[in-house]
């Protein structure tokens, strides 16, 4: 690790109180490099002598290096809504459901999606897309195993059913990997990952990206989805009118109009 990256590292330790030194450094380096985008900062010394003087900085920083620290039905109630509102609605569809998880970080968004459809609609026919920036998260997502801690939110019987003791960990079961489909994107650079989709989850991602980045990326998920299709999105974020109806304020779902 250079002096610098070591030094911003430092810094960030210091004032959060976290350790963030145990990331792996590729990792480490391209959420640095992510915040370097968004402020137009094109070196790291450049980027360690900004966080010295904005602390705000730092909490951003933080925040995009821990954002994939997740857990399955992460703030439970949207996924309730998918399950309840959303799904039932699209059970009358003769055909393949797609999803779409958008920086899906470890991949317990993605699976936590899955089983949602797998218990409200056992007899659906359903892919899940699921994408994200970061290589090592990608990696973390397709060996599917995680702690007991991240299943915190799944009631026992959902745990049984649909994972695997693998020491002091679970398993995602085949019956739910073989629906989720992993690859790297991102999501300020790239088309779609696919399109003719009936709901997209993008939780607490846009926040991090600049106006014209989320622009784009609003863009392309309305490009991407069916017509009446839903777009969910994390409880401290919003999208402008336009292009999609709120379906939820409480539950931050939308609609493509």
């Amino acid at each position: 690790m250079d002096l610098a990256l070591r030094s911003i590292i430092s810094l960030a330790s210091k004032k959060s109180g976290l350790k963030l030194d145990k990331y792996r450094e590729s990792y480490l380096r391209r959420r640095i490099e992510l915040r370097m985008r968004c402020l137009g900062i094109s070196n790291l010394s450049e980027y360690f002598r900004y966080l010295k003087t904005n602390e705000s900085e730092i909490e951003e920083l933080v925040n995009v290096i821990a954002i994939n620290v997740t857990e399955f039905m992460r703030d439970r109630t949207p996924f309730e809504f998918f399950m309840q509102k959303i799904l039932p609605e699209l059970s009358c569809k003769k055909r393949i459901l797609r999803f779409w998880s958008a920086g899906c970080a470890n991949g317990e968004e993605a699976y936590s999606i899955a089983l949602a459809v797998l218990e409200t609609l056992p007899n659906c026919a359903f892919s899940v897309y699921a994408t994200d920036i970061d290589e090592d998260s990608l990696e973390k997502a397709r060996e599917g195993v995680y702690s007991k801690e991240q299943l915190k939110n799944l009631s026992l019987e959902l745990r049984e059913k649909y994972f695997e003791k693998v020491g002091e960990q679970f398993r995602v079961k085949d019956a739910v990997r073989r629906h989720v489909k992993f690859r790297r994107h991102d999501l300020t650079s790239q088309e779609p990952v696919t399109k003719y989709l009936d709901a997209i989850f993008c939780r607490n991602v846009m926040i991090y990206f600049t106006e014209e980045q989320k622009e784009k990326v609003l863009r392309d998920f309305y490009e991407a989805l069916n017509p009446g299709g839903y777009l969910i999105i994390g409880k401290s974020e919003s999208i402008p009118k336009g292009n999609f109806e709120c379906v939820s304020i409480s539950e931050k779902v939308y609609r493509k109009v």
